[in-house]
């Protein structure tokens, strides 16, 4: 979390702490972002090796061993190099950081009041300074976090923002990308929060953009907000409908710019509410966003009696659009062919599935950016549905589960001869 002010030479650090304490009284919060003054000087004290490693970018005071240590740099350098390139800009200066792993025997004179505080309450805290070098105003970070690397992870991400922009942005924003940099892995994209996280998105109803971009919010309010915020900078980060343009949402905030949530997604704010809702409902532990973006530039039509309408639906994806508006009480004939494989399956299965309905050819119905239930399709049979809507189609597995799924089938559908059009006007299911 962050506290951030651009002056901070005329604070008194015991003023800083206590006003700290204060953002805790109704729920626990996780981190602080403060500010510093001076550069801690290391001091050894009996039964403490605290000890400096230093790689390109990172300088860090720690009681770990040197293995440990150096362990560390390497991945906070390997998480340097996408943040960089995510926002345009190489890290300014070096990032300090003290990670203490036994806090009552670190040396306490070595660290500033508020961060042994953060340390010993909440976890870790970034303390910053924003101080003139000639004319130029230079923006310095100084981290203190436990050992736990996830902590570690969070206040980087706010100490190279801080160093490099001299801002961290709105809370939502400054707390949502840095609960990102705390779960980041090399090479993973899927959903890691904590079970607890997950549980609270999944079986609360879901916090209101509104209120997730608030500006009356506060850093370090309770963990529930923190998932909130994490959550929605993960979706749009992840989302390849959405992701362009929150790229440059996030680069304009750290710049300066005028721009806005609102201004930035005006033309795409329900498809974007209907998906994000959508990916609270299913998420999970290892659920990834971009398979199951929805395609919102297939087209819909209506069948004519003896048309044909094909489509091929991989596996390992989401809902894929047919391209077929079905219109209520017109029956149509269907068949699938080709077969897919689920991951850790045995072999490959054809669109019946197997015998627990994983693999299996299912469809919903889109209305008005309302989805319907989830239906059986198989193989082969006839589709007639009591309300209309734009038909969408995907191969049945646990949604955390996709991203090892292989194969694809080409579904046909087929309006018999002898009916009438089957529909006089599209169902605008999609947009």
């Amino acid at each position: 979390m962050d506290l951030y002010s651009a002056q901070s030479s005329g604070r008194l650090w015991s003023v800083v702490a206590l006003g700290l304490l204060g953002f805790f009284v109704e729920c626990p919060a996780r981190k602080v972002c403060a500010q510093t003054r001076g550069k801690p000087q290391q001091v050894a004290v009996e039964g403490c090796v605290a000890r400096d490693v230093h790689s390109r970018h990172f300088l860090i005071h720690t009681d770990l061993s040197l293995g440990k240590a150096n362990d560390l740099l390497e991945r906070l350098e390997a998480m340097l190099v996408p943040m960089a390139a995510y926002w345009g800009q190489p890290l300014h200066g070096t990032i300090e950081c003290y990670v203490i792993h036994n806090l009552d025997e670190f040396p306490a004179v070595a660290v500033a009041p508020a961060g042994v505080h953060a340390v010993r309450t909440f976890g870790g805290a970034t303390l910053m300074e924003a101080k003139k070098e000639g004319k130029r105003q230079v923006a310095k970070s100084i981290v203190c976090s436990s050992a736990r690397f996830e902590v570690l992870q969070h206040e980087v991400v706010h100490a190279y923002c801080h160093q490099t922009f001299g801002r961290l942005g709105p809370v939502w924003y400054s707390e949502g990308m840095a609960e990102m940099g705390r779960f980041w892995t090399a090479g993973e994209t899927a959903v890691r929060a904590e079970p607890r996280e997950i549980e609270f998105l999944r079986s609360h109803p879901p916090t209101s953009l509104a209120e997730t971009l608030s500006l009356a919010q506060v850093t370090g309010d309770c963990w529930q907000n923190y998932a909130s915020r994490w959550a929605l900078c993960h979706f749009l980060s992840s989302n390849p409908n959405y992701s362009r343009q929150f790229r440059q949402l996030g680069r304009g905030i750290l710049a300066g710019k005028d721009v806005s949530f609102e201004q930035t997604y005006a033309a795409t704010m329900r498809p974007l509410c209907f998906e994000y809702l959508f990916f609270l409902q299913h998420i999970g532990r290892g659920y990834r966003v971009e398979p199951c973006a929805w395609n919102w530039k297939k087209k819909f039509a209506c069948l004519q009696a003896g048309q044909i309408q094909r489509v091929t639906i991989a596996a390992g994806r989401g809902w894929q659009p047919a391209g077929l508006s079905a219109r209520s009480r017109m029956r149509y004939a269907y068949l699938a062919a080709g077969t897919w494989q689920i991951a850790g399956a045995p072999e490959a299965v054809d669109p019946n599935g197997d015998h627990e309905g994983r693999g299996r050819l299912v469809g919903a119905l889109l209305n008005d950016y309302r989805l319907g239930p989830e239906f059986e399709l198989g193989a082969k049979g006839s589709l007639q549905v009591e309300t209309g809507g734009d038909l969408y189609l995907r191969c049945r597995n646990t949604w955390s589960e996709l991203a090892g799924d292989r194969g694809h089938v080409t579904v046909s559908f087929q309006l018999p001869g002898e009916c009438q059009t089957a529909c006089d006007a599209p169902s605008g299911g999609g947009q």
